[in-house]
C-alpha cells in the first residue's frame, strides 16, 4: 500500500469539496481532493451518467423490504452535482436556522448552531464570485442581501405564462436566482439558451461549475492535487484523538494507497460522509468515528418534494426562444403560512422540461414544490452486512416521511395545482419525485449542534473530540430549510474553511 503525506485532504469535489480544497490550498497548503468518479465527457447528461452505473444504496420498497432503489448521491464525478444542476441558487431564509416553531413534536432540534448573521458574509463574497442572476428585494422573504451583481433572467414563455397566473392569486411571482450569467461575468459568457440545461452540462460555461477551481492558474504550483477515480474507504485514527490518515481505493485498478493528512475534511455528500465514518470502524471509535453519541447518520433528510403539470393553449404565437434554464420563476407566498400544516409550507418553482419546443399554440407547464422534511432520528444511514461491487458494506437509507409532511406536501401541491389552473390548464397531472430515495438533496448524518449527544460536529463542521477532521457538506445541515441547498452548502463550507486555515496556521 502506498502512502503520500499533504497538509489537508478533502473527500469529494463537489459544491462544497470544490470550496474547501481551493481556499486553502490558496493560501499554499498543499491540498489533495480524493474523488470516486471522473470527468464528464463532453455532451454527459444525468441520463448517460447513471446508465449502467449500480450504485445504488438499500432502501424500503412500499412492501417494507430492502431493494436498490435508494441514490447516495446525484453525480459521481469531478465536480459532483454542480456539473449538472439547475444552477437554482437561494439563500436560506431566517426561519429555516430556527424552526422550532414549526417542526414536529417527535422530531430532532431543527436549530443551527449558526444563523444567517453568520452565514451572510460567505453568501456575499461567493456571489461576488460566481455571479448569481437575481431580482433583489422582490422574494419577499429574501433575507437582507447586498445588491444583486447580475440582473436577473428574462422569464421563459412557461414562466412568463406562470408569473401572471400567479398574479391573478395575488401571489409575488419572481425571478428564480440563478447561478447562471445572465450577461458576461468575470470571463464566462452570457447564457445563450443554447438547450435543455438541468441534468446536462453546460457548453458555453454560464453556469457556475465546481471544476473551475480545479483549473485555477493563479494557484500556488502543486497546491492543489486531484486523484479522480479515488474513493475514500477508511479513516484511521491516531493518537490524541485526531485523524492520521485517509485510505483509498482505485474504482478501476482496486489499488489501495494511504495519505497522511494533518486535516481531513469530508464533502462527498450527507450519505457519503456519514457512510464513511460508519465505516471507519476502530478500537478508537467502535461504532464509528463521531458517534459516541449514537447520532452519526441519523436525522437524514432528502426535502418532500412533487411536481403537476399540464397543457395551456395560448392565442398567440410566441417570441420567446426555446431552451434555457430550467427555472425561471419562483413563489414564496406558502412558505411562511398560516393555512399550512405546522404553519411551514414551502417554495413553488416553474421547472420546465427539457424538451420545451411549443408546438402550435400548446404550451406544456410545469411546476416543482418542495419543502423542509422533518429531521427524525428514526430517519439515518447505516451499513448493510452485504457488500457493494468495489467490497465495500452496501449503505441502507431507512427513511420514512413524516405524516405532517405528507399534510404539507398535499398542501403544496393543491397551490401549486392552483396556479396551473389560473393560467388555463384543464387536465392537471401529477408527477411523484420519489424524494424518499435520495439523490438530489442530501442534509443531515453528520448534524450541527452545540451538544454532542445530540450532533456530530461543532458550528465549525469539527466532529466533536476529534481536533482535525470536519464535515462540510449538507450532512452538517440539523435541518434542510425549504429551498435548493447548493449556495448554502457553499456558503457554509467557505466558512469552514476558513476556519480551518486559522487552525493551520
Amino acid at each position: 500500500m502506498t502512502s503520500k503525506s499533504v497538509d489537508v485532504c478533502v473527500v469529494g469535489s463537489g459544491a462544497s469539496g470544490s470550496i474547501v480544497a481551493h481556499e486553502i490550498a490558496r493560501k499554499g497548503f498543499r491540498v489533495l481532493v480524493l474523488e470516486a468518479g471522473r470527468t464528464l465527457p463532453a455532451g454527459a447528461s444525468l441520463a448517460t451518467v447513471r446508465n449502467g452505473v449500480d450504485d445504488a444504496a438499500l432502501a424500503r420498497a412500499p412492501t417494507g423490504t430492502l431493494r436498490p432503489l435508494g441514490r447516495p448521491w446525484t453525480v459521481s464525478a469531478l465536480g459532483g452535482g454542480l456539473t449538472l444542476y439547475a444552477g437554482i441558487a437561494f439563500r436560506y431564509r431566517t426561519v429555516d436556522f430556527d424552526a422550532r416553531a414549526h417542526v414536529a413534536a417527535d422530531a430532532l432540534d431543527p436549530v443551527w448552531p449558526v444563523d444567517y448573521d453568520i452565514l451572510r458574509p460567505y453568501y456575499e463574497e461567493l456571489e461576488q464570485r460566481i455571479g448569481i442572476a437575481r431580482l433583489a428585494g422582490a422574494d419577499p422573504l429574501e433575507p437582507p442581501s447586498d445588491p444583486a451583481v447580475l440582473p436577473p433572467h428574462r422569464y421563459s414563455l412557461q414562466g412568463e405564462l406562470i408569473a401572471t397566473a400567479g398574479g391573478r392569486l395575488g401571489r409575488l411571482p419572481f425571478p428564480t436566482p440563478l447561478a447562471i450569467n445572465s450577461i458576461p461575468y468575470r470571463g464566462h459568457a452570457a447564457c445563450d439558451r443554447c438547450g435543455p440545461c438541468n441534468e446536462h452540462l453546460c457548453p458555453s460555461g454560464a453556469r457556475a461549475d465546481a471544476r473551475s477551481s480545479f483549473t485555477d492558474v493563479s494557484l500556488p504550483p502543486g497546491a492543489l492535487s486531484i486523484a479522480p477515480g479515488s474513493k475514500a474507504v477508511h479513516i484511521a485514527l491516531g493518537s490524541l484523538g485526531r485523524a492520521d490518515s485517509v485510505e483509498w481505493l482505485d474504482v478501476v485498478t482496486r489499488h489501495r494507497a494511504r495519505v497522511r493528512a494533518r486535516c481531513v475534511v469530508l464533502a462527498g455528500n450527507a450519505i457519503q460522509s456519514a457512510a464513511l465514518l460508519l465505516r471507519s470502524a476502530q478500537r478508537a471509535a467502535p461504532n464509528g468515528i463521531g458517534n459516541a453519541s449514537g447520532m452519526l447518520g441519523r436525522g437524514i433528510c432528502f426535502k418532500v418534494s412533487g411536481y403537476v403539470s399540464g397543457t395551456v393553449t395560448i392565442d398567440r404565437v410566441p417570441s420567446h426562444p426555446p431552451g434555457g434554464p430550467f427555472s425561471t420563476v419562483a413563489m414564496t407566498d406558502h412558505y411562511l403560512d398560516a393555512e399550512a400544516p405546522s404553519g411551514l409550507g414551502g417554495l413553488i418553482y416553474e421547472a420546465s422540461p427539457a424538451q420545451r419546443e411549443v408546438r402550435g399554440r400548446n404550451v406544456t407547464l410545469r411546476v416543482h414544490f418542495l419543502a423542509a422534511d422533518q429531521p427524525m432520528r428514526s430517519n439515518a444511514v447505516r451499513l448493510a452486512n452485504s457488500q457493494d461491487q468495489l467490497g465495500l458494506s452496501n449503505i441502507i437509507l431507512e427513511y420514512r416521511t413524516h405524516p405532517l409532511d405528507k399534510r404539507r406536501l398535499g398542501y403544496l401541491s393543491r397551490r401549486a395545482s392552483d396556479l396551473l389552473a389560473a393560467a388555463g390548464v384543464k387536465k392537471i397531472a401529477y408527477e411523484e419525485s420519489m424524494y424518499q430515495f435520495g439523490s438530489g438533496h442530501l442534509h443531515g448524518g453528520c448534524r450541527a449542534g452545540n451538544d454532542p449527544r445530540e450532533s456530530v460536529v461543532d458550528r465549525w463542521g469539527r466532529v466533536h473530540d476529534i481536533d482535525n477532521l470536519y464535515v462540510a457538506d449538507g450532512g452538517f445541515f440539523p435541518y434542510p430549510g425549504g429551498v435548493n441547498p447548493t449556495f448554502t452548502i457553499q456558503a457554509n463550507a467557505l466558512r469552514i474553511a476558513r476556519r480551518i486555515i486559522t487552525q493551520l496556521a
